[in-house]
């Protein structure tokens, strides 16, 4: 019963969303959901758009059972980063004169 009340008062609040913007397709929608993303109550930090990855990454690292986990994602992930730029830069680092004769080769 309780679930099915707050989806009959999300409706009207989104049918009286609609009344007062100008309906499904008027531009002052955007606006208006951009502002609420910025300066909501319920989205996180004023000024600053709450993305999905925060959300997510908010929840799972005030658990007290998945915070290593996503601890040792976020490790994962910077080492697999710096591992990636490491090789761009050796990539990038070879002399060009190595490289020149494979393509005058293949020209010929």
């Amino acid at each position: 019963m309780h679930d099915e009340q707050e989806q009959l008062t999300m409706s009207k609040r989104i049918e009286a969303f609609y009344r007062q913007s100008g309906g499904p397709g008027s531009p002052t929608i955007r606006r208006l959901l951009e502002r609420h993303l910025l300066y909501g109550k319920d989205h996180g930090l004023p000024g600053k758009k709450e993305e999905f990855e925060d959300v997510i990454r908010d929840v799972f690292l005030q658990d007290h059972s998945t915070r290593p986990l996503v601890m040792g994602f976020f490790k994962l992930k910077t080492a697999l980063r710096k591992e990636w730029d490491a090789y761009l830069k050796a990539l990038g680092a070879r002399p060009a004169s190595a490289e020149e004769p494979d393509i005058a080769r293949k020209r010929v």
